[in-house]
């Protein structure tokens, strides 16, 4: 008997169960509908006052100075310190006749067309002038020597002569058509870089 009303129990338990599974469903998901947005404030408007002048000011029209009646004396005028005094001439002393200035001589204007440069009779080339700055054994000390004269502003350049005791390499500077342009980068190099070098025709 009391097996019986155990399962009883159990067996509307589980109806109950089932009948709130099957046929109540659930609970509806409230949403607060209330707002959030703050009143309006209460905002008084601004009155609209017209411009007025303010007081103890001249109006444009107005000068600001006070027209001179007449009375008043004019400020004396203060010479520039810069302008020599004028020098009033005394008539009654007889000024020396004035000697006419010599005319300046004409110069002479040159009508004939500047000289051409010379030309190698081999290919008919201009003759062009460099300056031998130095010699060297090693092409690495001719390249900083080279690199030093180009920081300068000169056209450096490294040749390499060949010779039968060795290969030597020459830092020259050049060419030029104009022999006293090369003489002016001769006389400045050595002023510059304390060395004796040598002036040289420009050969191809």
């Amino acid at each position: 008997m009391k097996q019986r009303l155990v399962g009883a129990l159990v067996l509307l338990s589980g109806g109950v169960v089932l009948w709130s599974v099957l046929f109540t469903g659930p609970a509806a998901y409230k949403v607060d509908r209330r707002t959030q947005i703050p009143p309006a404030p209460d905002i008084a408007p601004v009155p609209e006052v017209a411009p007025q002048m303010p007081e103890g000011i001249a109006p444009v029209e107005t000068p600001l100075l006070p027209a001179d009646d007449g009375g008043n004396e004019p400020e004396p005028e203060v010479a520039d310190a810069a302008t020599p005094p004028v020098q009033i001439a005394d008539k009654t002393k007889p000024e020396p006749a004035s000697k006419p200035e010599p005319k300046p001589a004409p110069v002479a204007r040159e009508s004939q067309a500047p000289a051409k440069p010379a030309l190698t009779a081999d290919s008919n080339l201009p003759v062009a002038w460099e300056v031998q700055v130095a010699s060297f054994g090693q092409k690495a000390n001719a390249d900083k020597l080279k690199d030093k004269l180009q920081a300068q502003g000169y056209k450096a350049y490294v040749k390499r002569v060949s010779r039968a005791k060795g290969d030597i390499y020459r830092v020259l500077v050049g060419p030029k058509v104009s022999q006293a342009d090369a003489l002016q980068d001769k006389r400045a190099i050595e002023k510059h870089f304390d060395l004796k070098t040598l002036l040289v025709r420009f050969e191809r």
